[in-house]
């Protein structure tokens, strides 16, 4: 169980094979934030901050999100993780209290607040699914870089 990224021109691709539906979800807001993660770079803010006396800080946001299906749920919920990196320079780290029911999607975000690389222009429908297979589910996102 896991997740990989796959390199098309101009796209990525995010390939995800969980236990869960709920794991999907949590899958890819790890993936999300390795993707946008600032690397070596946070570590020195980190280093320096610490030098200082001062973090860089954390960051908690409520999410939430509705879709006709799981697929586009996640869509939905990876398109909030873009914004929270754009407009709230938030790295995402995990997802606590994470709740499906139906078509909703409700989570509380946890990360850091750092340099996120704003890499990802759109997340698109382009071969999106999520199905279950065998004892768990897989979902695959393109996302327009």
């Amino acid at each position: 169980m896991g997740y990989r990224w796959l390199e098309h021109t101009s796209e990525i691709e995010l390939q995800i094979d969980a236990a869960s539906e709920e794991a999907v979800f949590e899958l890819a807001l790890a993936a999300m934030g390795d993707l946008v993660g600032e690397g070596d770079h946070d570590a020195d803010l980190r280093g320096a901050a610490g030098a200082r006396g001062g973090e860089l800080g954390t960051l908690a946001r409520e999410v939430t999100v509705a879709a006709g299906d799981r697929g586009a749920l996640l869509a939905a919920f990876l398109e909030e993780l873009v914004y929270l990196a754009e407009t709230e320079d938030l790295v995402p780290e995990r997802a606590e209290h994470l709740t499906l029911e139906g078509g909703r999607l409700s989570a509380t975000v946890r990360g850091r607040r750092g340099s996120p690389r704003h890499l990802v222009k759109g997340v698109t429908y382009h071969e999106l699914t999520f199905a279950p297979v065998g004892d768990g589910f897989a979902a695959t996102v393109v996302l327009d870089v």
